[in-house]
């Protein structure tokens, strides 16, 4: 009888430990960790149709070290704008080996259309300035760390 207490008493606690796996891991979808110039960031990221369609709409500000990661399915020319974006971006666009091939400043509630001169599969976008104030520049690789799946 001993026995079988202790089996389910180790089952419940594997099962447990499990879903708290779960919820860990489900908790950090959204986001990505990346490393640009041997410094790392954390970013939310924005994969599906309404995520990408939302962007950054509606915020009044941006923590300075965060952004927005665009995630499309393949390399493709992207186009952005501001409508209900009310933070100065700077956008940085993306291949799928993670090189930063265009970087364009983005005005407040501008409805222009901002296309990306290149084919690319990530835009990311980030405080105006971000990318001048850490150096980060077009032509620079990016480490993907752990997060969100970027394939």
């Amino acid at each position: 009888m001993k026995k079988r207490i202790n089996i389910r008493y180790q089952m419940c606690l594997f099962l447990m430990s499990f879903l708290s796996l779960l919820c860990y891991a489900k908790g950090n979808n959204g986001f990505v960790t990346l490393k640009i110039n041997g410094e790392t960031y954390n970013f939310e990221t924005a994969d599906s149709p309404e995520e990408k369609g939302k962007g950054l709409m509606f915020r009044e500000n941006l923590d300075t070290d965060s952004g927005m990661l665009f995630i499309f399915d393949q390399d493709q020319i992207l186009r952005f704008y501001m409508k209900n974006t009310y933070i100065p971006l700077d956008i940085a666009f993306i291949d799928s080996e993670f090189k930063i091939l265009d970087i364009q400043e983005m005005e407040p509630l501008n409805e222009q259309t901002i296309t990306s001169k290149y084919k690319v599969k990530y835009a990311l976008e980030v405080n105006r300035g971000f990318f001048s104030g850490t150096g980060i520049k077009v032509g620079d690789e990016i480490e993907y760390i752990s997060g969100e799946n970027l394939n």
